[in-house]
């Protein structure tokens, strides 16, 4: 597995893909995420692949009512996996909330206050049964105060050593830059939406890269459209093709989405999700592919998708 440089985030190199860990938690068609030792069946074939690095938020859970149930999936697969939790790199999310309502339906909301943040964070590490190496706020709330105040909300959490990094989610490039001098320059990660799908952000690809910041790339195969993306993206199916032929190896549509997600900056680490340890596989598999230039400015040129899974949730 090729590893990146990637010091704000972890002292060790960090893996050049990562796991996201919802998939595991979410209802999926039948309504029920998957059993729970199948699930951390798949995080240890995952990490015995070299993909050390997982995300996970305390939002990802089947309902509400079973809030945080992915942090300890996420949790009891770190403790009990063989290896060392040295060679992990765990990373979770707060910041949104989630309420059942006695109607079955559920109340969803943006917290950055400090008490919210602390108690969340607090929360976190409770579920995990562990710090883990970052905690990020997961998306902004912009009505409720300027951003440099959230971001400080945020660095409490790293001063009452929840975790030893911070980071951000979903944001835009000016979020990024203040976030920057607030910390110090010491935040450690972004995690925005990127895939063949949703191609903006550019400019926050470009700032991460050149701040030494890691660019979590969540849902980088268009989550539900990652069946169909060579069909849905051709140029991607053809660059597959060239790649079969030449290596003589099969190679797939979404394993050369992956390996152009990891070729758009030094510091972007995709984190597909799976449900499968064959999944986990093939993903893995496309952390050594090497695309050529030519590959690369044709995957660009591309026509990109119809843009952001949740729309909605941009501003």
């Amino acid at each position: 597995m090729r590893h990146l440089n990637l010091p704000l985030l972890s002292p060790t190199p960090v893996p050049a893909l990562g796991v996201g860990a919802m998939p595991l938690s979410d209802g999926g068609p039948g309504g029920e995420p998957i059993d729970r030792d199948t699930a951390i069946g798949v995080l240890h074939h995952a990490f015995d692949l070299g993909l050390t690095l997982v995300d996970t938020a305390d939002i990802y859970a089947p309902d509400g009512a079973r809030f945080g149930h992915n942090e300890v999936l996420v949790g009891e697969a770190v403790r009990s996996w063989s290896g060392s939790r040295d060679d992990l790199v765990v990373v979770t999310k707060i910041g949104i909330t989630r309420t059942p309502r006695p109607d079955g339906d559920e109340d969803w909301g943006r917290d950055g206050s400090r008490e919210h943040l602390l108690r969340a964070a607090e929360g976190s590490v409770a579920r995990l049964g562990f710090e883990p190496d970052a905690i990020l706020l997961h998306r902004v709330n912009r009505e409720q105060q300027p951003f440099a105040a959230t971001v400080e909300n945020l660095l409490a959490v790293r001063e009452r050593g929840f975790a030893p990094a911070i980071g951000i989610g979903n944001v835009h490039l000016d979020e990024c830059r203040v976030a920057w001098d607030v910390s110090g320059g010491t935040i450690a990660a972004v995690e925005n939406e990127r895939s063949p799908r949703y191609r903006d952000d550019s400019d926050v690809v470009a700032w991460t890269g050149e701040h030494g910041v890691a660019y979590l790339a969540w849902s980088p195969l268009g989550q539900d459209q990652a069946p169909r993306l060579g069909e849905l993206y051709p140029a991607f199916a053809e660059v597959a093709a060239d790649q079969s032929a030449s290596t003589g190896r099969a190679v797939t549509a979404q394993q050369v989405a992956l390996a152009w997600l990891s070729a758009t900056s030094p510091t972007l680490v995709p984190i597909p999700g799976f449900r499968r340890r064959e999944t986990a596989t093939s993903s893995a598999a496309a952390a050594e592919l090497e695309l050529t230039s030519d590959q690369l400015a044709r995957l660009d040129a591309s026509p990109a998708g119809d843009g952001s899974m949740y729309p909605d949730d941009e501003d």
